[in-house]
Order: structure tokens, then sequence, then C-alpha cells
């Protein structure tokens, strides 16, 4: 199934198999900005601009975690590839990392000016990469795979676009404001640039997104 986010404030599940939703989650106050699926696929985080975080069981359909993360509107979020940690991103400006066996913030960072557009975890988790309206690419060395004493803190600057996401193993991409806005939930292959499927639609703010096809630890 794909996970998509709207302007309608809803997020819906789509078979794909039959071009049809199976689930729409109407627990958001405003605009869906942002999905992602945890490794394990069972579970699924969201963002809006009602400032808030939340995180649904994609079986059951049930909520599991509410966060009032940011003072405003929230961009993004990602997990980090153990399933324990979230990264989002938010129009005041921050970057906050949370803790989700505890349910709680660990860590809010400062290095952009104007709002955070997006921030994901490297692959092995010792890195976190955020990007802004200020069209800076934030490099974050980050110790999350062990204890955490230290504090994060920023380790260079390139000027890049405001959309930029870590994919497996080649580095980073952008991701083209059309595939955004577009007025179709769109599924393309991991590693062909043709598209497979087409869904109709509300206009879509969130990019839609795979469960993986990986087994993980799920939250705890």
């Amino acid at each position: 199934m794909v996970a998509s986010g709207s302007d309608d404030r809803s997020i819906r599940l789509w078979d794909l198999a039959t071009d049809t939703v199976v689930h729409s989650f109407l627990d958001h106050a405003g605009m869906v900005s942002s999905v992602a699926y945890h490794p394990d696929g069972t579970c699924l985080a969201s963002s809006a601009s009602d400032k808030k975080i939340k995180i649904f069981d994609s079986r059951s359909q049930r909520l599991l975690q509410h966060y009032d993360a940011h003072s405003k509107g929230v961009n993004s979020v990602s997990f980090h590839s153990n399933g324990y940690f979230l990264v989002s991103t938010s129009d005041d400006s921050t970057i906050k990392i949370w803790d989700l066996r505890k349910g709680q913030i660990m860590y809010t960072l400062y290095g952009h000016e104007g709002p955070t557009t997006t921030a994901a975890f490297s692959p092995l988790g010792d890195f976190i990469i955020s990007g802004g309206d200020d069209q800076n690419l934030v490099i974050w060395k980050s110790n999350l795979n062990a204890v955490m004493t230290e504090e994060l803190h920023g380790a260079t600057k390139a000027k890049v676009g405001t959309d930029v996401f870590i994919t497996d193993k080649a580095g980073i991409r952008e991701l083209p404001e059309d595939d955004r806005r577009d007025d179709a939930v769109r599924q393309r292959k991991e590693n062909q640039q043709r598209l497979a499927n087409r869904v109709a639609g509300s206009r879509v703010d969130a990019a839609p997104r795979l469960p993986p096809n990986k087994s993980k630890t799920a939250i705890q």
C-alpha cells in the first residue's frame, strides 16, 4: 500500500492493485505536509500545518502517538533506520530529534535562517542532513547509534535546493517541487524512471511513500 498526505487534512492508504483508498486518517487539523513509514512498515508518521506529529499503526489504523511538536507548522518527518528515532522540520526554523520509545524530544537543533523544510538520517544514522528556505544544506554529526552523551553540532554547509533527502546508498538527490504538488499520487519503481501506476485524488502535499521491504524492530 502507498500512503499519501493531502491539503484536505487527510492521510490515505492506497491499494495500488485496485486503485482504491483502503483507509483515510482524519486526525490532523491542518494540511498534511509529510508522511513516512517506519522501517518495518508497521507504523506511519505524519506531520501537518497544525504543528502536530502523529504516528499510526498502518495495520490496525490506530493512533499510537501524538506530539505537540513545534511552535509553527511541521514540514517533514523521517525515521532513523533503527526505527527508534524521528527527525522533524518546521516553519519555526528548528529541527527536532524524537525518541519514540520514551515518547519525548531529545534535541532541538538550530542551524537555518527561516523555515526548515526537510531532514533525513543517513543510512547508518551517523549523520542528519537538513534543508531549508535559506537554500542551505546542513550536515549534522550524530551519535544516535550509541548512548547519547554529546550535543549534535553543525558540520558543514552547502548551497542547495530546499527539498533534499538521502537515498539508500547513492547519497543525496533533490525531489522536484512538481512531484510534491502534482494532482495525482504516483508510484515509481525503486530503480526505474518510468511511471508505474496512477491514482486520482486530491492535491498531494506529502509525497507518496511505500512501506519498506525489510524487517526492523518496531517501536516498543
